[in-house]
């Protein structure tokens, strides 16, 4: 599955980002109320640029970026 971010600028992630990224959309959360695995995929997708991070004095807040489009998957 990719996500647009930008005109022309798309990337993929993988069903498992997908269903992370559906769980947490609604509302944004902090890097301690989650696990260690969860931690690096949120990380992740944030390098991905499609969570924001936020860096508080003790921790981390992560919020969905509001830009981006999920489309299926293309053909090149």
């Amino acid at each position: 599955m990719y996500i647009q971010i930008a005109p022309r600028v798309k990337v993929y992630v993988t069903d498992s980002d997908l269903d992370f990224i559906n769980k947490h959309r609604q509302h944004s959360f902090k890097a301690s109320q989650l696990t260690p695995e969860q931690q690096d995929q949120a990380k992740r997708l944030a390098d991905k640029a499609i969570f924001v991070r936020k860096k508080l004095d003790t921790d981390t807040q992560y919020a969905l970026n509001r830009r981006i489009r999920i489309v299926n998957d293309l053909k090149k």
